[in-house]
């Protein structure tokens, strides 16, 4: 294809453009020296004010349209936007034209022929040199060489092209489109400064498109984000009503077998032999063990909603920590464990719900009794620390490494799993008494090393009765 006569090369070398810009360029044989007929100043002001405007919506679409009617006026233009789709096809976004009558033809050229792969100027070559295009005199020829036919040959003549230059619409290294402005004033032809000045212009349009895209994304994102949430929340609550519902079904045949293992025990039901009596009691101690990871489960279920009740009350912590070793001694006896209560004061008292605290010290203790090494000590030591109580229980056993410190207050979590486990349980003992603690104003937390035990600490609200601050 020969040049258009009078012009630079299209899509052309960017040394000869660059050193036009700075020298003029001739508009052709007989035609007098073309230069920039605007003043510098006035542009400048356009720019600013075409930049505040840019930025006043996160619509592409009315962005790009902005800066089609913005820029026609001063560059005498009717305008063509592209768009650089995500499969790489160019999408013809619309085709501006300042003159109403002419607006149904400028709609037919944007509908009825949509840019070409194989065109050899215009968008689709734009969009893959990434340089912009300038053409100073689009001669009938030119015209004949873009139409793909004689109808819109006859467009393209209707409209009026004397001069037009292509931009590429591009920001930070993502190539978004291109928009090409086309000459009306058959008086008028494009300059490498008025390319340099429609760069500028693309740019800053390009900047906005980028910026919209980017907000919009966010939008997305956090839209998606806060359904996420939502479907989470919901599922959440299912699996918690389910859980509450399962334990409460099975809690009762647990009773059940409760009362007629008792019931057999007793005699009742006739006469027990001594092997009888033992398998009994195996029932029953398994009973037991499968009632509490049941209970543990609905406590789980119920401080999972929010919906488990606290009654909070002064608590004396010596009758505290006295009630909850009734119930565990059985434990550490079985395991040969020595058991020592110490207290900083007799007089100390903790704000706490009377059950949820007895809950927790069985819960800590009782897991002193599953992790001591036999005949292993465990310590309950009770002290004041400014406005709380510290209720700490150590033991002896095989210690956790610090990077699990964490993970075993999560729900459901063994320290050992599958079927090497050496101790039975839910593995929400630790995630119970955490969030109860928390729910009184407290925690739980732990210090310990591997071989050297652990020590488990309960803090709670001093009781305004109970111990002063020394």
């Amino acid at each position: 294809m020969q040049n258009p006569p009078g012009g630079p090369q299209r899509g052309g070398d960017r040394t000869d453009l660059k050193a036009a810009r700075t020298t003029g360029y001739d508009a052709g044989p007989g035609r007098p020296y073309v230069l920039d007929r605007r003043k510098p100043e006035r542009r400048a002001l356009f720019l600013a004010e075409i930049s505040r405007k840019l930025f006043e919506s996160l619509d592409y679409k009315q962005t790009l349209d902005k800066v089609a009617r913005l820029a026609m006026p001063e560059l005498g233009a009717w305008c063509i936007v592209d768009l650089l789709a995500l499969d790489g096809t160019i999408k013809r976004l619309s085709v501006i034209h300042p003159d109403p009558s002419l607006e149904s033809l400028a709609r037919e050229l944007a509908s009825r022929y949509p840019p070409r792969p194989t065109d050899l100027f215009g968008a689709p070559r734009i969009l893959k040199t990434q340089q912009p295009e300038l053409v100073i005199e689009a001669s009938d020829s030119v015209l004949a060489d873009a139409a793909c036919d004689a109808r819109q040959l006859g467009i393209l003549r209707a409209l009026g092209m004397t001069s037009y230059m292509v931009l590429p619409l591009k920001t930070r290294d993502r190539l978004l489109g291109s928009i090409t402005f086309v000459s009306t004033d058959p008086t008028v032809r494009y300059t490498p400064k008025d390319l340099l000045f429609a760069e500028d212009l693309a740019g800053r349009a390009a900047t906005a498109m980028d910026n919209a895209r980017l907000l919009h994304e966010a939008e997305i994102a956090r839209e998606e984000a806060v359904e996420a949430v939502a479907r989470a929340a919901v599922a959440d609550r299912a699996k918690t009503d389910f859980l509450a519902t399962m334990s409460h079904e099975l809690r009762t045949p647990l009773n059940a077998i409760a009362g007629y293992a008792e019931l057999l025990e007793l005699g009742m039901r006739g006469p027990v032999t001594d092997q009888q009596r033992a398998a009994i009691t195996r029932i029953r101690r398994s009973q037991q063990h499968l009632l509490g990871i049941v209970n543990d489960i609905l406590t789980f279920a119920k401080t999972e909603s929010g919906r488990i009740p606290i009654n909070l009350e002064p608590i004396d912590v010596g009758s505290a920590i006295e009630a909850a070793h009734f119930l565990v001694e059985p434990m550490f006896e079985a395991n040969g464990n020595v058991f020592t209560a110490k207290q900083e004061r007799r007089d100390m008292a903790v704000v706490a719900d009377r059950e949820r605290l007895q809950q927790i010290l069985i819960n800590l203790m009782s897991n002193a009794a599953k992790f001591s090494a036999p005949g292993g000590p465990v310590t309950v030591c009770a002290e004041a620390r400014e406005h709380l109580i510290a209720i700490a229980v150590e033991d002896q056993g095989k210690g956790i490494h610090p990077d699990k410190h964490e993970a075993i207050f999560e729900p459901f979590m063994q320290l050992s799993a599958g079927l090497t486990r050496t101790t039975e349980g839910s593995g929400l003992g630790l995630a119970i008494s955490r969030d109860l603690a928390r729910l009184m104003g407290g925690d739980v937390t732990v210090e310990s090393e591997p071989e050297k035990g652990s020590v488990f600490t309960l803090t709670l609200p001093l009781s305004p009765g109970g111990v002063p601050v020394l």
